[in-house]
């Protein structure tokens, strides 16, 4: 997979765009420029840009937002009372988000955190910054899993503990809930916090053989979107069929490759990087590993081809395929892919026995 730079170098808009972030002075110009973002996409599929390259271009875009934002806040509130680091979870801190997501975010807080005292400061941080990245086109989350939230925004040992009790607990259902929480990247602030909160869930997450078995039971709680003989499952949406290709083609591949990430204990977020460590690990042999990813990288691309439909068309770029968009070839090569995943997932499931915990 590219670097971030390589992207940048062969993308000069994103790297204009990037600059432009970087430099806002509020948050009105910040929202601003983040709307260029479906132009952005626009200009890299015109140039062929693949899949994986676009996403990775749009995740630095959606971090650098985030940084500018809390650097911001930090300019209007003063200097944080106690160390703190800003994260963000699930496609972002993958390197795999795409137009139309919605905030995954949290604070880790110093456990010399003390609410009485410094509780006002982060909330008002987190909340010029949630509100930033609104106003920026990035929705709020439906879950609520953001940093305004008090249940995301917690001393370091807090977060210990609800790791803890997710990886012994070890329930499938909640599991599928908080899976992108075992995704986490540091936007601003102390990384150690993070570093430290990462080595000791994984070590938790390789050494529990309940955990591993529960998240591959979680993880089929998406499956791609194939009906009988093989069919595409479209779904009636008033008088359209749509496909969700997120939750029925993305994913599926995202959730397996971090169960094999988790189960070898690995701090890699892509899934193509995580893929790739499996093989090294051979929980999954290369041959595989390389159909998979090229499953996963071709579902992307209809993806991001569906939303860049929708951005010049005017309308705001969601993951509802048409029945309609897709032509007989396209219908078979899509077959194929989720054939490829639905072929994975069930390996996976195999391999750590997780049918017994459905």
């Amino acid at each position: 997979m590219p670097s971030a730079d390589q992207v940048t170098g062969h993308a000069p808009e994103t790297a204009i765009l990037l600059d432009h972030v970087n430099q806002a002075s509020d948050g009105r110009a910040l929202a601003d420029m983040a709307s260029r973002m479906g132009r952005l996409m626009l200009k890299l599929q015109e140039r062929k840009t693949g899949a994986a390259e676009i996403a990775l271009a749009v995740s630095r875009v959606g971090r650098a937002v985030t940084d500018r934002l809390l650097a911001l806040a930090e300019r209007d509130l003063g200097p944080p009372p106690v160390a703190y680091a800003f994260i963000v979870a699930g496609s972002q801190a993958r390197g795999e988000q795409i137009a139309g997501s919605d905030q995954d975010n949290g604070l880790i807080l110093s456990n010399d955190y003390r609410e009485d005292h410094h509780g006002s400061y982060f909330e008002q941080l987190a909340d010029q910054v949630c509100s930033g990245l609104a106003e920026a086109g990035y929705r709020r989350c439906p879950g609520d899993i953001m940093a305004i939230n008090p249940r995301w925004r917690r001393p370091l040992a807090d977060w210990r503990g609800r790791f803890a009790q997710w990886i012994e607990r070890a329930d499938p259902d909640a599991l599928l809930k908080v899976s992108i929480f075992f995704d986490l990247r540091c936007i601003r602030g102390e990384a150690g916090l993070l570093d430290q909160l990462r080595e000791e869930v994984l070590g938790m997450t390789r050494s529990s053989t309940l955990f591993q078995p529960r998240l591959a039971a979680a993880a089929l709680g998406f499956r791609p979107a194939l009906g009988w003989f093989g069919r595409l499952r479209f779904h009636r949406d008033g008088d359209k069929q749509t496909m969700d290709l997120k939750r029925h083609g993305i994913t599926p591949v995202v959730d397996l490759a971090r169960v094999h990430a988790l189960a070898l204990g690995e701090a890699a977020l892509s899934t193509r990087k995580r893929l790739k460590l499996a093989t090294s690990a051979n929980l999954i042999s290369g041959d595989d590993a390389d159909r998979l990813i090229d499953a996963f990288d071709h579902v992307g691309g209809i993806r991001i081809a569906h939303q860049c439909r929708r951005i010049r068309d005017g309308e705001h770029p969601d993951y509802q395929l048409r029945a309609d968009e897709i032509d007989q070839r396209d219908r078979k090569a899509l077959k194929r892919s989720l054939a490829t995943i639905r072929d994975a997932q069930q390996a996976m499931a195999r391999r750590y026995h997780a049918e017994a915990f459905r």
